[in-house]
């Protein structure tokens, strides 16, 4: 399965939707230039973001 973002108006989706197709239409598409590939925000592999300061609480009295 792979994700795609259409280009163009084609029933039941519109130009800009992402969906999951499988592999052999996700190609298919891709290669008539209705959709364009799109890279899952979970496959992403880069560095997390620098962490702040740490949240600490007040002492008891």
């Amino acid at each position: 399965m792979k994700m795609v973002e259409f280009t163009r108006d084609m029933r039941p989706h519109r130009a800009g939707e992402t969906r999951v197709v499988p592999d052999a239409m996700a190609e298919k598409l891709i290669a008539s230039g209705d959709a364009k590939p799109r890279d899952s925000i979970f496959d992403k592999t880069q560095a997390q973001p620098a962490v702040g300061k740490s949240y600490k609480t007040r002492k008891r009295k």
